[in-house]
């Protein structure tokens, strides 16, 4: 047991276990979107349906919005209510997709890009031309939550996880796969992009994915090497991921963040 967490009516305790590492031979990206989460290479592309977890966030706002009594206090009370619920409800379905996502990835050995997308908040403030109930959705879109079950599964059976940076990370919905020219959108395409020097067209999901997965194979080769040596059989393999295995409770945000190199 790593450490304990003791509230008023709840104990939370974190546990860590040595793990042997997933010898991992290729990788796969993630791309994190508010309807879906895409996973994929340059052989296959899955998309999860998340479209439910939006119309849970819309019923609740709707639910919480239909009180108008004039007492602060019991609106108060009612909007955590329905807060909590919507949480639970969300962190549910986030979990059974990214269950499955490490799943598979561990059964074929690859290891999971995540980018790094902190700070798209920004995007999406008042001032920006953006109507409010847009603003609204988008801010509250789970990107960290995804991201944060992805990470603890993954550690727990010993899976790499490479974290790109944002510089690493920029351009990877636009860029052309394969010849590395930006892609053209068009409204007609909705979410699809087209390269005037390949001449193809694709999903920008499936663009991302595609980037995403080969970025972080260009980082694991570089960094694999000399940090299995480093740590000598360590459970992760990968540059920037902690060796303990934590499984979150309470403190779990403070405890799964990747320490720096």
């Amino acid at each position: 047991m790593r450490s304990f967490t003791l509230t008023q009516n709840r104990l939370s305790l974190c546990i860590t276990r040595d793990v042997a590492p997933v010898e991992s031979a290729s990788t796969v990206g993630v791309a994190r979107n508010l309807r879906n989460l895409t996973v994929g290479n340059d052989e296959e592309t899955v998309r999860y349906d998340l479209s439910e977890t939006v119309r849970i966030a819309r019923t609740t706002v709707h639910i919480v919005g239909s009180f108008k009594r004039n007492d602060v206090r019991t609106r108060g009370i009612i909007a955590s209510k329905y807060g909590q619920r919507r949480t639970a409800r969300t962190g549910h379905l986030l979990h059974t997709t990214t269950r499955t996502i490490v799943a598979v990835a561990v059964q074929r050995r690859e290891a999971i890009v995540l980018e790094d997308i902190r700070g798209i908040r920004a995007l999406y403030q008042k001032g920006n031309g953006q109507g409010r109930k847009y603003r609204g959705r988008m801010n509250g879109w789970s990107f960290g939550e995804a991201q944060r079950q992805i990470e603890y599964k993954a550690r727990w059976i010993g899976l790499p996880i490479i974290h790109l940076s944002r510089r690493e990370t920029r351009g990877s919905s636009m860029t052309c796969p394969r010849c590395g020219e930006r892609l053209q959108s068009d409204k007609r395409l909705e979410r699809k992009l087209w390269c005037g020097k390949c001449r193809i067209v694709m999903d920008r999901d499936r663009v991302a994915t595609v980037n995403l997965a080969w970025r972080g194979r260009v980082r694991f080769a570089r960094s694999r090497p000399p940090i299995v040596e480093a740590q000598g059989g360590a459970v992760e393999a990968v540059k920037g991921n902690p060796t303990p295995t934590v499984i979150p409770g309470v403190d779990a945000p403070k405890l799964t963040q990747p320490t720096k190199s």
